[in-house]
């Protein structure tokens, strides 16, 4: 037999099943577009969440406003606690928060200026209002003052005693309850400027442009402190940092991110069953093909179905374990030798991958391809014996090679 001529059914079947491989880019592309529409209709979920409960909050101030300048403290201090609360809207449970804080420190009239206006304005940014809880009091130099809301958030009006002179402490506390949802910052603008921060929300994530000082984070929530001052600020009132209580990466993009190795999977496990029928001689029919593909394209449609109401983690091993069994059966049923407990495990082995993959940031790239190399290795090992004149076995073909 001319050897040429004895690959020709693989080489075909291959070239075949190659062309399979890219078709389900169709479907594929197609899942990700739900996802895309069920991500979008979970950000809508969250924004609506917002607009009745509140939102990311931001915390500038408190600062005193004198005939258009701006007069910040010399001290200022934020201790925040937070109770961590789900608001659930349609299938989606959104994380929100209820918070107590008390802001205090003092201002030091510096300058003969800023005696001269004795009606001024105490005022304390935030971004928004509607999550405030009953009436916020503020207090300066031992007075409580009148809030109202301003051009640029609270404001309460005082007037500085007739004898205030330059290097006087202006004293100052500011509490109230509120209601937020995503993050909280703040702004360090005061000389020097301090944060204590404590939540039952058990999984935070810092950001700005400082990280705590002090930090302890347990199955209970976490305790975290800041302290900064001016002189490591080049432009302290455009500074922020603060916590996200939410978890950055929703299920749904983590079901976008797995589907991206939906083709790769698709090979693998396609070249696999080339392998296996060239060392086995044991034909698959190319239906055979297009229902493991089309079982590898609906784990998928099943990841992000079981996402919508599980954890990512617990949705994707569902998943897995429904698609793997199905997959196993099938290549038993239609193998009938120890090959099939390969492919199964290659199966399992790329899914198990993928997960890692998955899980990590800086280091996924690497093991990707680390793993893509064992791979090829054990297929050099499976393949290294292959004679020029493969035979397939027909009396075990489904169909034929193709």
């Amino acid at each position: 037999m001319n050897p040429i001529s004895s690959w020709k059914p693989y080489v075909l079947k291959f070239s075949i099943i190659t062309g399979l491989a890219l078709l389900m880019l169709i479907p594929l592309s197609l899942i990700r577009k739900q996802v895309n529409e069920r991500s979008n209709y979970y950000s809508q979920t969250i924004e609506d969440i917002q607009n009745n409960w509140g939102g990311c909050l931001e915390f500038i101030g408190p600062k005193i406003s004198l005939r258009g300048n701006d007069w910040y403290p010399d001290h200022l201090k934020y201790s925040v606690h937070t109770t961590t609360t789900h608001l659930h809207r349609s299938i989606y449970d959104v994380s929100a928060y209820t918070a107590d804080i008390m802001i205090e420190g003092q201002f030091v009239i510096a300058d003969s200026y800023q005696l001269d206006n004795y009606t001024n304005g105490l005022i304390l940014w935030m971004g928004e209002l509607k999550g405030i809880q009953g009436t916020p009091s503020f207090t300066l130099n031992g007075k409580t003052l009148m809030v109202h809301s301003g051009d640029e958030g609270l404001q309460a009006d005082f007037s500085l005693n007739k004898g205030a002179k330059v290097g006087d402490v202006l004293p100052f506390t500011i509490t109230m309850m509120f209601k937020g949802s995503e993050s909280i910052s703040f702004a360090p603008i005061g000389n020097l400027t301090e944060v204590e921060m404590i939540s039952d929300y058990p999984d935070p994530s810092f950001f700005g442009d400082f990280l705590p000082s002090e930090r302890e984070i347990n199955a209970n929530g976490f305790s975290a402190q800041w302290m900064t001052s001016q002189i490591s600020l080049k432009y302290p009132t455009m500074s922020r940092f603060g916590v996200r209580l939410t978890k950055p990466v929703t299920q749904y993009q983590q079901t976008e991110r797995a589907s991206k190795y939906g083709l790769l999977i698709i090979f693998l496990v396609f070249i696999a069953g080339v392998i296996v029928e060239i060392i086995s001689k044991k034909s698959l029919h190319i239906i055979q093909y297009i229902v493991i593909a089309a079982s590898l394209v609906l784990f998928y449609s099943l990841l992000l179905a079981f996402a919508d109401f599980l954890p990512f983690g617990w949705a994707y091993l569902i998943a897995s374990v429904m698609t793997t069994a199905a997959l196993g059966g099938y290549f038993i049923g239609i193998i009938r030798n120890k090959w099939a407990w390969l492919l199964t495990g290659l199966v399992v082995l790329t899914y198990g991958t993928i997960y890692i993959l998955l899980q990590m940031e800086s280091f996924s790239f690497l093991t990707g391809t680390m793993v893509l190399f064992l791979i090829l290795c054990i297929i050099m090992a499976l393949t290294r014996n292959i004679s020029n004149s493969p035979g397939p076995e027909t009396s075990h073909s489904v169909e034929g090679p193709m």
